[in-house]
């Protein structure tokens, strides 16, 4: 007996072009998709470049000084005869870092306890001899305080404003990292600070190098 036909699909003349261009566009439509996921995807793991500024790390001049503070009583004239004046220098204290007063015996000849090495970007670092370690600000508030020495942007003090007088050559000296300028206490020895910049004329603010060897 025969077997059972087999109904075959019917198809209407033509209808290959349609389906073929259906297909055709679902597959552009599909990888126009993969396309934009790979995009998308490969600009969010791009790794991104900053760009940091390199520190000097070489030195251009180094000698050995007393960092001083002209004293907010200096009428720029001779110091060494003169009761109004008050410089103080720069010393580490028990705590941080002190502006003391400078014996009047060692005003023309006293002892430099810190090395200036100028660096070729213009910066200073101030290290204090006997311990090795840099002049830096302290972690909080706006005291000062000796570390170890990394040439970290904190270490870079800046010279801002120079003048001269008297022949003594002066000049702020504002931190690289906190952009606030070394300075003395008001007319009496205590903390070393970093403060705001002020203007050319802050006596506070007169940091000067002296008895250089």
């Amino acid at each position: 007996m025969p077997g059972p036909l087999t109904a075959r699909p019917h198809r209407s003349k033509g209808s290959r072009v349609p389906r073929l261009t259906g297909i055709g566009v679902a597959t552009l439509l599909a990888v126009g998709g993969l396309v934009a996921y790979l995009v998308s995807t490969h600009h969010v793991v791009q790794p991104k470049h900053h760009h940091h500024a390199v520190l000097s790390a070489k030195v251009v001049k180094k000698q050995t000084v007393g960092i001083i503070d002209f004293g907010p009583e200096n009428d720029h004239d001779p110091f060494a005869n003169d009761k109004d004046d008050h410089p103080l220098m720069l010393q580490p204290g028990s705590v941080g870092v002190d502006f003391v007063a400078i014996p009047v015996t060692e005003l023309r000849a006293g002892v430099p306890v810190w090395t200036a090495n100028l660096m070729s970007d213009g910066s200073d670092i101030f290290i204090y001899t006997a311990t090795g370690q840099c002049l830096s600000p302290a972690a909080r508030g706006s005291t000062l305080r000796l570390a170890h020495c990394d040439l970290r942007l904190s270490q870079r003090w800046r010279p801002l404003d120079g003048a001269t007088a008297i022949g003594q050559a002066f000049a702020k000296y504002a931190n690289a990292k906190t952009g606030l300028c070394l300075t003395a206490p008001d007319k009496h020895p205590g903390p070393a600070t970093v403060q705001r910049c002020g203007p050319p004329s802050l006596k506070t603010q007169e940091i000067a190098f002296w008895w250089s060897a």
